[in-house]
């Protein structure tokens, strides 16, 4: 490791002119200076290039691109990166002024870790005021099956520090323009699988909460994290879990895909989500086939009396109704 080795901070943004800048100033104010700030506009359609151009000139790397997602905006910086270490920044947060020294300091203490995570403050939308945030939720060294295990990521990619030959190794972000919720969280699976993590429980990021944010795209998020477990089942699960298990994990991810496209009016989709889910885990068929049924002649609003129904009778039973995938 270089005495002030380069740092490439890439910062994807998509129609964040009112953002963006905000993001910029926090890499300019780094204590740290041997930085590089590459801004990859996603086709942003509200004036950024000319914004951006006017305000930072030179001191940031621009580059263009039709609008293709987050991962893949990412990895177009990832390719213009020349830093020994890549951070990732969303436009639509901020970085504390000692994120860059404190992460580099983590990696000359751990030579032996490819990436760095910290914890981070929730703050409005005005970019300053501290919103609730929870608590720190750190790894073991067994990043992958914990990762594996989860709903989705804890591990917020602005506060992520990477050695970049790690995420070269890799390959980077999926190359799918339909992968723009939870692709992080399959980019985090895959360099598990190879290298080690080190987490700090300081907040080191301003994480900003407004509306229009990518994670309130639920449906998004509900195939994002569909594809990640697909994915993963390449990836290899026998060390983490059984294979009825895994089967589990899977169909309950189909399972809330369908009730997301359920409720977009997918209809066909849902019910092909649903007959999936019920094949791949046998145990919950019956109830899986029933949500398809419902999708020829209902509306999504008969879940709520339905799963209401199917738990109460479960109790007359004297069974325990069964979690919610």
């Amino acid at each position: 490791m270089q005495s002030k080795p380069l740092v490439s901070i890439v910062i994807p943004t998509y129609n964040r002119r009112l953002y963006v800048a905000d993001a910029i100033e926090s890499c300019l104010a780094q204590t740290y200076r041997n930085c590089e700030i590459i801004v990859v506009d996603d086709g942003s359609s509200d004036g950024s290039e000319a914004f951006l151009h006017a305000r930072f000139g030179d001191r940031i790397l621009y580059f263009f691109q039709d609008n293709q997602g987050p991962g893949i905006a990412r990895n177009r910086g990832i390719d213009a990166a020349g830093g020994e270490f890549i951070h990732f920044l969303d436009a639509d947060d901020q970085l504390h002024e000692r994120k860059i020294e404190i992460g580099l300091e983590a990696f000359r203490r751990h030579p032996d870790v490819s990436v760095i995570y910290t914890h981070y403050q929730q703050v409005a939308s005005d970019g300053s005021t501290p919103v609730e945030t929870g608590t720190f939720e750190g790894y073991t060294d067994d990043v992958y099956c914990e990762l594996l295990r989860q709903t989705g990521c804890r591990i917020l990619t602005s506060s992520s520090m990477f050695r970049s030959g790690a995420l070269r190794a890799v390959g980077g972000f999926a190359d799918d323009v339909k992968f723009r919720s939870a692709e992080d969280w399959d980019l985090f699976l895959r360099l598990a699988l190879r290298f080690r993590f080190h987490g700090i429980d300081e907040p080191l990021v301003y994480r900003r909460v407004h509306s229009g944010m990518i994670s309130d795209d639920k449906l998004a998020g509900a195939y994002g994290r569909l594809k990640t477990i697909q994915n993963a089942r390449q990836y290899g699960r026998e060390r983490c879990m059984t294979a009825a298990e895994f089967d589990q994990l899977e169909a309950a991810r189909h399972h809330v895909y369908a009730l997301y496209l359920w409720r977009a009016g997918e209809h066909e989709d849902a019910r092909r989500h649903f007959l999936r889910a019920a094949r791949i885990f046998p145990p919950l068929a019956r109830q899986r086939r029933l949500y398809a049924f419902y999708t020829r002649f209902l509306p999504p609003a008969s879940l709520g009396w339905t799963l209401g129904l199917v738990h109460r009778m479960r109790r007359l039973l004297g069974k325990s109704a069964p979690a919610d995938p």
